[in-house]
């Protein structure tokens, strides 16, 4: 037993009395055991980091960490990382717990705060969020950060592993060349490793959970569902987005400088009041679903005296800033915004505009406060701005209201605002005051969720016409364009009513990714711009979706604008999230079978785009 101890309590070879030849016949077996434990408190930074990360909202049970004990492949993937940081630093230091309090701060805290942003925004962590660590220090005195059991194990088992690592892994690997080819082979594996695995997109479609019992169609659950360092790492390439393929930036600006930028006429320009509805769907469109006719009255009247069809977002039951972003830019694929970057925004404020909009939610979900300044939005008020506020439609639209009444009337006035109303998810065990849909053979969660869902759709119909009303017989020229950010997440309630969501199918394509839209006009803004605002206005994608207002407004617009235009009579839908196009009436799921004419100008189109977010056209309005 003293020799064991020997072996562990190492002393670099510094011997008692009787010479260090005693000490150097336990140095090897000092390292076989350092190898051997830091291998296993490796494969402990992992499991604690998976056991910590695999909680999402609705779900606070162990059952998703089980799940992995049954994915040897899940489990590989999210312990191997914390392992090779463990093996790199012991080999460029020497030293047991350098290693350890390396690995373990990057896994185990990262897993801790994927923890933290999970309970307060109900979002994944992933890499492009190091970005905003500047961000989230200034509001994290806001919040009071609980510490319960899975944080607590995160802290206990970093102390632990320390104090182990300083007093019973003594000594310093010395051997130079040792160290050097570990640390080169150590790299090596991690340059190999992350390309072709971590990063890969087909290794990604192999990569699943089918004990974790998740909803593949919620972004959260899918993520947690394969581990937070395994979904962490594979988020690095989307927060470099590279050029598009085959991207020439001197063509790309020939592409564009076939058109000329056009001003607004200045008798023809109109206050426009833009609303995206938080999870805002039509039901009523399902034969299925027997919901009673009073929860979309209000869209109906509405929609038969105005322009309408249906927005087709990228995002379902989530990923409401990609719907909102879209609109706001007219360009097909979100991006982070963290820089100036044009927009219909800086477009109106260099036409004479005065910009603000409203979400009722926080400043940091989605940066919004950040974003919507870098796409030109002058001011732009959240909860903490008001007394009083709260979530509701209610204060929304009287909010909203205050807004309007209160602008400079001198200028011309753009608003973009944001609901929260109506946000899943939707309670499943209470049923609420009163019925908007019948039972049937409805189980009791499902009609739950259903009726709580249409309880708070029915308000918002009501209060939007309401809304519309007080503008209808104003002197001013007003356009009201509101829209869906996508469908909700109703769980399996419309599935069970046999309501198509299969993406696989073209009607099930429909049904999953359709909002609708509707372009309203008060008749002093017709009379102005010559639009009639009525009638079918087509279904498309959101990124086309302001171009159609600038279309019925008669007006010609920027460079960039004019191209989306030209692309929206043939192209009208570019979906990102099932790599899919909607060509001449006709759903596309391979370019591969348009004509050379149309993928060429799709082609074109994504030029113009990369190169239209990478040069900022209105410096002049900033300073630059």
């Amino acid at each position: 037993m003293g020799k064991l101890w020997d072996a562990v309590w190492y002393n670099g070879g510094r011997g008692p009395s009787d010479g260090n030849n005693y000490w150097r016949r336990f140095t090897a077996a000092h390292y076989v055991y350092v190898g051997v434990m830091l291998t296993l408190m490796g494969a402990g930074i992992g499991l604690v980091a998976l056991f910590t990360g695999s909680l999402y909202p609705g779900n606070q049970t162990s059952g998703v960490f089980i799940s992995y004990l049954h994915e040897p492949l899940i489990l590989l993937l999210n312990l191997l990382p914390g392992l090779l940081i463990v093996a790199l630093v012991y080999f460029a230091t020497g030293r047991a717990w350098a290693a350890f309090a390396v690995s373990g701060l990057i896994v185990m805290g990262g897993s801790l705060a994927e923890f933290y942003k999970m309970g307060i925004r109900s979002e994944t962590l992933v890499a492009s969020d190091l970005g905003l660590i500047g961000e989230a220090v200034d509001i994290l005195p806001n919040y009071t950060l609980e510490l319960t059991g899975r944080p607590k194990l995160v802290i206990c088992s970093y102390i632990l592993g320390l104090l182990f690592a300083i007093f019973l892994m003594r000594g310093k690997l010395k051997n130079i060349k040792v160290r050097v080819a570990g640390s080169l082979l150590t790299l090596a594996a991690i340059a190999a490793l992350l390309p072709t695995v971590y990063f890969s997109d087909s290794v990604a479609a192999k990569v699943v959970n089918d004990h974790a019992g998740i909803s593949i169609w919620v972004e959260q659950q899918v993520f947690v569902s394969k581990g937070f360092v395994y979904s962490f790492l594979h988020s690095v390439p989307d927060a470099f987005p590279g050029k598009p393929e085959g991207y020439d930036r001197d063509e790309a600006k020939a592409e564009l400088d076939k058109y000329t930028d056009s001003g607004i006429d200045g008798d023809k320009k109109v206050d426009i009041i833009a609303v995206m509805l938080e999870a805002y769907a039509d039901l009523s469109e399902f034969d299925e679903v027997p919901v009673y006719d009073e929860v979309y009255a209000p869209l109906r009247e509405l929609r038969n005296e105005s322009l309408h069809g249906h927005e087709l977002s990228n995002v379902f039951g989530g990923g409401t800033v990609d719907t909102e972003r879209n609109f706001l830019t007219g360009y097909p694929h979100s991006k982070e915004y963290r820089g100036v970057t044009d927009s219909y925004l800086w477009y109106l404020r260099d036409n004479g505009y005065r910009t603000e909009g409203l979400h009722t939610g926080d400043g940091w979900f989605y940066n919004r406060e950040n974003v919507e300044r870098n796409l030109g939005m002058e001011d732009y008020y959240f909860l903490d701005d008001f007394p009083d506020s709260n979530r509701t439609d209610e204060f929304f639209f009287r909010t909203l209201t205050d807004m309007y009444e209160g602008r400079d009337k001198s200028v011309p006035y753009f608003n973009f605002s944001v609901t929260y109303q109506n946000h899943g998810s939707y309670d499943s065990g209470t049923t609420g005051e009163r019925a908007y849909l019948e039972r049937g053979d409805l189980s009791e969660g499902n009609y739950n969720i259903l009726n709580n869902y249409f309880t708070g759709i029915a308000d918002t119909g009501r209060r939007l016409a309401a809304f519309v009303d007080s503008l209808r017989d104003r002197p001013e020229p007003v356009v009201v364009v509101f829209f869906g950010d996508h469908q909700p997440y109703l769980g399996a309630a419309l599935e069970e009513l046999g309501v198509n969501m299969d993406l696989g199918t073209e009607e099930g394509f429909y049904n999953y990714y359709s909002t609708p839209y509707i372009i309203w006009a008060n008749d002093a803004a017709k009379a102005v711009t010559g639009g009639s605002f009525t009638g079918e206005g087509g279904d498309m994608s959101s990124c086309f979706l302001m171009g159609r207002v600038f279309e019925e407004c008669g007006w010609t617009g920027s460079q960039y604008e004019q191209m989306n235009r030209e692309v929206r009579s043939r192209v009208t839908m570019i979906n990102t999230g099932s790599d899919a196009w909607v060509v001449d009436g006709r759903l596309v799921r391979n370019l591969n079978e348009l004509d050379g004419d149309t993928a060429e100008l799709i082609r074109r189109f994504e030029w113009a785009e990369y190169y239209t977010k990478e040069n900022f056209s209105y410096g002049r309005l900033t300073g630059g």
